[in-house]
């Protein structure tokens, strides 16, 4: 995060719970404005719902255009490391 698409803002806690996020920061050799930001994107990170394959069946349909596809050959696999990582699934 650089310093030019922030802002500056001033929050009011108490002095122990400011005192504890002083240590917490420092023991991870933190700023304490690092440490509180990054408390804050984990704590405010929108939740993705982890998908399961088994969740979602392939319409027979779709598996029978799969069937109609070609292969790719070693030398194509090579060339597409992504197309390597989703047919080795």
């Amino acid at each position: 995060m650089d310093a030019v698409s922030t802002i500056q803002t001033g929050i009011r806690m108490s002095p122990d719970l400011y005192n504890r996020l002083k240590r917490y920061a420092k023991r991870e050799n933190r700023s304490l404005n690092n440490y509180v930001v990054t408390l804050l994107e984990a704590a405010t990170r929108p939740q993705i719902p982890a998908l399961k394959r088994e969740d979602y069946p392939i319409d027979e349909d779709i598996l029978a255009l799969g069937g109609a596809l070609s292969q790719p050959t070693e030398e194509e696999l090579a060339a597409d490391p992504r197309l390597a990582y989703i047919l080795s699934k």
